[in-house]
């Protein structure tokens, strides 16, 4: 004996890293051999292959170029509302999550480490694909057998007291070789013949004045070419709104070739009824009398009524409904439920009904249109899993927002386990972070029902437990008897079943129960949606926490920075004013050549506190961002510089966005350093008897200002600075110069680095020093020169 293997699943993997792609799609058929996947790494050439052929399940990264995978699934939900759609993304976030349920995603799994996932993905795309082509085959079901009633052979009619056609079918219509809006509002005097109109006028009026239905018996009505057919019309009173009074509802069928008519019928009987029975959906079809006609094993299952669908065929639908009302949560809002649909005639889509169980179901209702009448069709669907889902994701989603309000870990333990108690239904659960000094995993927080099975919860220290091998290897996964596990922490423990969450490296998630194999595999797929949440907000609170201490750290240094600011400017520049002065006056009483040194390195201890100043108090911070000429600041700062004989050219006239006082400091010291390394590096022996009895004596060095494509340089034709030295001349304390005090590059790299600006040395065009800042901003509109 041959079997049918299971049908292929097709599966669209869409991953913008070709290798994790191909990786998946290995271990996705490897787990379940239903599944053939197909991967591509670009969502728009998905849509394509979407387009292109059939795929039964699309999985989606979420961080992917051009389209992401929330607007990948917009775009899917735009051609198809229910081709099921999982988001695989390695980004777990509330904003994720909501937006995903918010466009409709089918499910939502976050990528972790080890390749156990791809078996949990595997049964989470054959589950929603199996969902799927339930949902599909219902509604064809439903279509189809709306089209075979619709198609029956037969003359529908609809007319008031005054015999005008309010209502009619196609087949009316082709029948007198016209279209229903010429039948419809024209009266049956115009249709008919002289005879049948007579006829008919006579039963309708019957039927008004004993508002009873009337069955009539071989009526002959020619059609459109001339040709005679028999007729047995059934006549039914059909009340109107109060303002239209009443019609009459006119069934005529053909009888013209019964025996051909009557095989017509068990045709159609016969495709009905195997709809009906094959349909993944408990149905019911009752007659205009509410008398049951037709019911399949589904609906006795779903509803645990006893008997056989055939024995139920002619029973009171009333009746039956009372009898099941029981086991609902409301029994009379059940009952008055069938009895609004069948009285108000409108149709009833997924309406849901709760039961007492917990269970729910969607129940769906349509009129239809029967040889004899009209009729009621109902259909009804165990929905359960889908709502719990539904209500769980929506539960989750307002505890992630809680969660990322939380501002301890504490607060975030807290809400977890009152999460796992209230939206899993976890019962006996805790939340154990790590602790640096315990060296281990410290409960936090716990349900009552823990604590009233096992008291306070253990801290878990290295190797000697489950609940330790599931943080230190960071996987999720339920135990289903913990007492079969060689590193069960307590063997005496009353707790048969246990789910393991990690929450990253912060700590982990317990759930447990007294009975084994208590989790499931959407326990644990919920379940981890929830630490994945725990674990974003735990590494919300420790990062605010570090931005906290560093602050304290940072101002902590300022007071520091400012403390010394003080010393240098008033501790030190104290003295060192009463040794200038001293000096001085000295000076006026004596000519010798030992004061000019004095007084040089006074100079130099004045310059060098200006420097330290600078550096304490200003350090690497900018005020207020303003367009600044070059130029004219850098012919501005060459007059407040001792340049002696040296020249300035200035080839730049652009205009910077920056901090008008620092970008000052930076240009001034630029200028200086170009004029005193050149006058330095010019220098021969015996200079250094000049440079020494006289200050300001600086070379006939010419400095250059001129712009660059993202900045600015400041060049000078002196010596240079060797090659091997340039690494070291923003230094603190590096200086060519007797008099420098090493601070001036360090001043300018600190402004720069404020801004935002890169600093570096290159030699110049006439062999000197250059030193260009670039990643400027100009104001718009700026030439380069």
């Amino acid at each position: 004996m041959s079997t049918e293997s299971p049908d292929p699943v097709r599966v669209l993997h869409v991953d913008d890293d070709p290798e994790f792609a191909e990786m998946a799609a290995t271990f996705l058929e490897r787990a379940d051999d239903r599944l053939a996947v197909d991967a591509v790494t670009d969502a728009n050439e998905a849509l394509d292959r979407l387009d292109a052929g059939t795929v039964d399940c699309v999985v989606s990264d979420y961080d992917m170029p051009g389209r992401n995978g929330i607007e990948f699934l917009e775009a899917v939900r735009e051609t198809d509302p229910t081709l099921p759609f999982i988001l695989f993304t390695g980004k777990g976030s509330e904003a994720v999550a909501s937006d995903a349920i918010s466009a409709g995603v089918t499910d939502y799994l976050q990528k972790e480490s080890g390749t156990d996932q791809y078996t949990v993905l595997a049964n989470r795309i054959t589950n929603a694909v199996k969902h799927d082509r339930s949902q599909r085959l219902v509604e064809r079901s439903e279509n189809r057998l709306r089209e075979i009633i619709d198609s029956l052979p037969h003359l529908l009619f609809v007319v008031d007291e005054e015999g005008t056609y309010l209502l009619a079918n196609e087949v009316l219509a082709t029948f007198h070789d016209t279209t229903v809006a010429a039948l419809e509002g024209s009266n049956v005097v115009d249709v008919l013949d002289r005879q049948p109109t007579g006829q008919f006028r006579a039963d309708i009026e019957e039927v008004f004045e004993t508002g009873e239905p009337k069955r009539v018996s071989a009526v002959e009505i020619a059609d459109a070419t001339g040709e005679a057919h028999v007729f047995e019309p059934r006549l039914l009173p059909y009340d109107l709104t109060d303002d239209d009074g009443r019609a009459v509802l006119g069934i005529a069928v053909d009888v013209t070739e019964r025996e051909d008519r009557e095989r017509e019928l068990e045709r159609t009987n016969t495709v009905l009824s195997t709809l009906v029975d094959t349909l993944p959906a408990g149905v019911l079809v009752e007659d205009e009398d509410r008398n049951v006609l037709k019911a399949n094993d589904q609906l006795f299952d779903l509803f645990g009524m006893q008997g056989t669908p055939a024995e139920a065929v002619g029973e009171d639908c009333h009746r039956l409904a009372a009898a099941v009302s029981g086991l609902f949560d409301d029994p009379e809002a059940f009952v008055a439920g069938i009895d609004d649909a069948v009285t108000g005639g409108e149709d009833v889509r997924d309406e849901a009904l709760a039961l007492r169980d917990g269970r729910t179901f969607a129940r769906n209702y349509r009129r239809i249109d029967l040889t004899d009448g009209d009729g009621h069709l109902w259909m009804y669907r165990d929905v359960s899993d889908r709502t719990r889902r539904e209500r769980r994701l929506e539960a989750l989603n307002e505890t992630t927002r809680e969660l990322m309000a939380a501002d301890t870990a504490e607060r975030i333990a807290e809400i977890g386990v009152e999460a796992a108690n209230d939206v899993l239904d976890l019962g006996a659960s805790s939340i154990h972070l790590h602790d640096d000094a315990a060296s281990g995993l410290v409960p936090v927080a716990y349900t009552d029902a823990l604590g009233d099975l096992v008291g306070d919860p253990p801290t878990f220290t290295g190797e000697g437990s489950i609940a330790w091998r599931s943080y230190d290897r960071g996987e999720a996964f339920a135990v289903g008897d913990v007492r079969d596990a060689s590193d069960v922490y307590n063997p005496e423990t009353p707790l048969r079943s246990e789910l393991y969450l990690p929450l990253g490296d912060h700590g982990i998630l317990l759930a447990g129960a007294t009975r084994t194999g208590a989790f499931d595999q959407d326990d644990l797929v919920v379940g981890k949606i929830l630490a994945g949440s725990l674990a974003a907000a735990l590494e919300q609170v420790s990062r605010t926490q570090e931005l906290r201490d560093r602050e304290r750290e940072l101002a902590r240094r300022n007071e520091q920075l400012e403390s010394f600011a003080s010393i240098l400017s008033h501790d030190l520049r104290n003295p060192l004013n009463v040794a200038t002065g001293q000096l001085e006056l000295a000076m006026e009483e004596c000519n010798s050549d030992s004061l000019p040194p004095i007084e040089r390195s006074l100079d130099r201890m004045a310059t060098l506190i200006d420097d330290l100043l600078t550096l304490a108090r200003e350090g690497a911070s900018v005020g207020e961002m303003e367009p600044v000429d070059l130029g004219s600041l850098t012919r501005t700062c060459w007059g407040t510089v001792e340049t002696g004989d040296a020249n300035l050219t200035v080839e730049t006239e652009r205009t910077v966005v920056a901090d008008r006082s620092r970008l000052r400091q930076l240009v001034e010291n630029l200028v200086r350093n170009a004029v005193e390394h050149s006058s330095t590096g010019n220098r021969t022996p015996s200079d250094d008897a000049v440079e020494h009895s006289s200050t300001g004596n600086q070379s006939d060095v010419t400095v250059t200002v001129g712009g660059l494509a993202d900045g600015f340089f400041v060049a000078d034709d002196g010596p240079g600075i060797p090659a091997d030295e340039r690494e070291v001349v923003f230094d603190a304390g590096y200086s060519t110069g007797l008099d420098g005090t090493g601070l001036g590059l360090q001043i300018v790299e600190r402004v720069a680095d404020a801004h935002g600006w890169d600093v570096s040395v290159a030699d110049s065009a006439d062999g000197g020093t250059r030193i260009e800042i670039t990643g400027v901003e100009f104001e718009a509109g700026a030439s380069l020169h």
